[in-house]
């Protein structure tokens, strides 16, 4: 019994690296992969919409695909046309920069004595040179590195195919399960592509509704490019920890180099604040839900793991993945307990709901 532990142990462990290592080192195919996957799921509803009205399923897909694109290519090019603009403020940014820092080096001196504790004025000059310079060039340069990362040529492709062949999938995995009913496998792939569905488009509708309110806040506040840091604030919030950090950070930096009072800044420090307070506690809470129920530990595990491994995309693919992970774990009874280990703590409405769907699928046994 022993011996046949150990070699379980060691069957998990070797295939967890190669899984692992084939990742990490196919990661050019496996990605936009992935990213297709969830894109599919995404548009299956708006597909199937489609077909009841008698499009048939190719021109449906492509439809779907080319309304994607067309949201993309536009948010692209509003960042875009935001990130050149900056180069027209750069000049009021660098003066209000020496001025902080004489500031600073005075403070220093008459506070603790040290002289010239901010000579960069070279460094300073050259910085903003070479920013103003080349302004369109970081901005082209931004996104081609972003298209090679994420090999945006073959996300479209992988999306066709999975949303062409989804029933096809569905099928599979019927067969691939012949010991269990056919209704309850079907039951399973629904649960987890609605699991995708709800998380991705619980995500986006927060993203809507911060976009919205930290707009408000910056416009009440009168700093410049309020829709820019407003959009980019709402969407790094799909980053966990990280994200809602930095999207603070930039604004905040921006109104102390563009304001005259220190009051801008901090106001944007405690507008920023209350959102992420409301985003946090209500927000996500009421519209994504217990959709993707695993606790912050887990989250923040596959946020390291997805960084590491796949950088910034890894970040935001990798809780939805843990999230399937845990539903794929809780369908066996031998690995119901590691799902529980990655999910959070049922709140009594759960455990009730979840007793009640015990008692009702006891209950069709019995009839059956």
């Amino acid at each position: 019994m022993t011996d046949n532990k150990i070699v379980k142990a060691a069957a998990f462990v070797i295939v967890t690296s190669g899984v692992i290592l084939l990742m990490i080192f196919a990661k050019s195919i496996i990605m936009p992969m992935m990213i297709g996957a969830f894109l599919a799921m995404l548009l299956v509803p708006l597909v199937n919409n489609m077909e009841k009205i008698k499009i048939p399923g190719p021109i449906a897909i492509i439809i779907a695909i080319l309304i994607s694109i067309s949201v993309l290519t536009g948010l692209g090019w509003f960042f875009g046309a935001q990130i050149s603009s900056f180069s027209s403020d750069l000049t009021d940014i660098e003066a209000r920069f020496d001025d902080l820092s004489a500031q600073f080096s005075a403070f220093m001196e008459e506070v603790f004595g040290v002289k010239n504790a901010m000579q960069i004025e070279n460094l300073n000059d050259k910085f903003f040179t070479f920013l103003k310079n080349n302004a369109s060039t970081i901005t082209s340069a931004a996104f081609s590195t972003l298209s090679s990362l994420g090999q945006v040529v073959l996300i479209p492709v992988y999306l066709f195919m999975f949303l062409l062949y989804r029933n096809h999938f569905t099928t599979f995995a019927v067969k691939l399960f012949p010991e269990q009913p056919a209704d309850w496998v079907i039951d399973v792939v629904t649960d987890l592509r609605r699991v995708i569905q709800l998380y991705i488009t619980g995500a986006l509708k927060v993203m809507f509704i911060l976009a919205i309110l930290n707009s408000i806040a910056l416009t009440l506040l009168g700093i410049k490019h309020a829709l820019f840091f407003a959009v980019f604030a709402a969407i790094l919030n799909i980053v966990p920890y990280i994200g809602p950090l930095i999207a603070s950070l930039l604004p905040i930096v921006f109104a102390l180099l563009t304001k005259d009072s220190l009051w801008y800044p901090i106001g944007v420090f405690i507008s920023f604040s209350i959102i992420q307070t409301i985003e946090g506690n209500y927000l996500t809470p009421k519209i994504v839900g217990s959709t993707v129920s695993i606790n912050p530990l887990t989250s923040f595990l596959a946020l390291l793991i997805g960084g590491f491994m796949w950088g910034v995309a890894g970040m935001i693919l990798f809780i939805p993945m843990a999230a399937i992970l845990k539903k794929l774990l809780e369908l066996s009874p031998k690995t119901e307990v590691y799902g529980y280990l990655l999910g959070e703590e049922p709140d009594e409405d759960t455990r009730n709901e979840t007793k009640m769907i015990e008692w009702l699928k006891k209950l069709i046994r019995k009839k059956k």
